[in-house]
C-alpha cells in the first residue's frame, strides 16, 4: 500500500538514497553528501514542505515530486501564478505502477491551491527555484533528453514542450587546431580580463540559486577606459565529479555589450577563460544555450564545444 504525504524533517536521508538510486543520467549529481542537499533544497527561504510530496511503501521511500514557483519580473520574490514541477522521481523497481501519475496529480493540486494559473514541468530560466546545481549541469534546462522516460511520461500527463535547450561541453585536454579569429587577435592587445565576485545588484533570485554555489565573474575590459566589453560567470561543478569523472566548470551568463557584438569579443573572452581554467587543472567545461539562440550556439561551437545533451521545459495544456 502506497502512502502519499508531505515532507518531514526526518526525510532527507531517504530522499538522498532515492536520489542516488533513481537512475538519473548524466545531468543528475548523484553521490553527493547530505549537507549539499540541505544547502540547495531545504535551506531555501521559500522551501514549503507541502510542495515536496513523497510516496512511501511501509517505511521505504519509493517516489517523490517537488513543486515550486517561478520568480516575478523584478527577481525580488516568487510568482505564485507560475507553478513549476521541479523534479519527479520514482524508484526503478516501482515504475509503471501509477506512482508517478499519482505524485504529479498531487503536485498540480498543490500548485493550483496556491494560485498557479500556469504549470510548467522541468526547471528552467526564471522557473528553477530548486535543483540548481543538482540537476541539469551548469544551469537548469528542463528535463534532459538523456533521462529518456521523462518526455513520454509528461506527454501522458498533459504537458507539451515549450522551450528547448542545447547543452554543450568541451574537454580541456582537447588540442585540435582551431580556426584563428583575426578579430579576436586584433582586440587582444587592447583588453584585459578582470576576475571578481558576481555583481548582480543584490538580485534575490540569483543569490538564492547560483549564490549557493562556488562562482566567480570574468569581465573583458578595454584597457584605455575600462569599458566592459563582455562578461561571463564561472560556476563550480565539483558535485558532478562522481558522475562525470572530471573536474568541471560551467560557463553561464555569457554576455557581450550590444554595441560590441560580432567583433570577436565573445570568442576572445571564452578562449582566454578556457586557457586559464586549464592551468587550474579543470578538465571539462559545460555551457547551455536556448536552442533558438543562434548567436550563442554558434559562439560555443566556434570555441570547440560539442553538443552532448538537450533539455526541454514543458507546460500543462489540460
Amino acid at each position: 500500500m502506497i502512502e502519499y504525504r508531505h515532507y518531514r524533517n526526518s526525510d532527507p536521508p531517504q530522499i538522498l538514497t532515492l536520489w542516488n538510486q533513481s537512475g538519473l543520467a548524466r545531468g543528475g549529481a548523484t553521490g553527493i553528501p547530505h549537507d549539499l542537499l540541505d544547502q540547495l533544497l531545504f535551506a531555501q527561504p521559500y522551501f514549503d514542505r507541502r510542495g515536496l510530496i513523497l510516496a512511501c511503501e511501509d517505511d521505504r521511500l519509493v517516489g517523490m515530486v517537488h513543486a515550486g514557483f517561478g520568480c516575478n519580473d523584478h527577481h525580488t520574490d516568487l510568482n505564485p501564478l507560475d507553478g513549476v514541477i521541479c523534479q519527479l522521481l520514482v524508484h526503478p523497481e516501482r515504475r509503471r505502477q501509477g506512482i508517478g501519475r499519482a505524485l504529479m496529480d498531487r503536485a498540480i493540486q498543490y500548485l493550483q491551491e496556491q494560485g498557479s494559473t500556469t504549470i510548467h514541468a522541468g526547471p528552467g530560466p526564471g522557473r528553477d527555484p530548486f535543483y540548481c546545481g543538482l540537476y541539469g549541469g551548469s544551469e537548469s534546462a528542463g528535463f534532459l533528453a538523456t533521462d529518456e522516460d521523462a518526455a513520454v511520461f509528461l506527454a501522458s500527463c498533459g504537458f507539451e514542450a515549450t522551450e528547448r535547450f542545447a547543452i554543450y561541453q568541451r574537454p580541456l585536454e582537447l588540442e585540435a587546431g582551431e580556426a584563428v579569429d583575426f578579430r579576436s587577435v586584433q582586440w587582444k592587445r587592447q583588453v584585459r580580463i578582470e576576475i571578481s565576485a558576481q555583481n548582480n545588484d543584490g538580485d534575490w533570485w540569483w543569490n538564492n540559486r547560483f549564490g549557493r554555489l562556488d562562482y566567480v565573474r570574468f569581465r573583458l575590459l578595454q584597457k584605455e577606459n575600462d569599458e566592459v566589453l563582455a562578461s561571463l560567470t564561472l560556476i563550480g561543478l565539483d558535485q558532478f565529479v562522481p558522475k562525470w569523472n572530471s573536474r568541471a566548470i560551467g560557463l553561464a551568463d555569457i554576455h557581450v555589450a550590444e554595441t560590441r557584438r560580432r567583433q570577436g569579443l565573445g570568442r576572445l573572452l571564452i578562449t582566454e577563460t578556457l586557457r586559464r581554467l586549464k592551468q587550474e587543472t579543470v578538465s571539462l567545461v559545460e555551457s547551455h544555450a536556448i536552442e533558438s539562440d543562434v548567436a550563442l550556439t554558434g559562439l560555443l561551437t566556434s570555441c570547440g564545444f560539442q553538443r552532448i545533451d538537450a533539455g526541454t521545459q514543458y507546460r500543462s495544456i489540460t
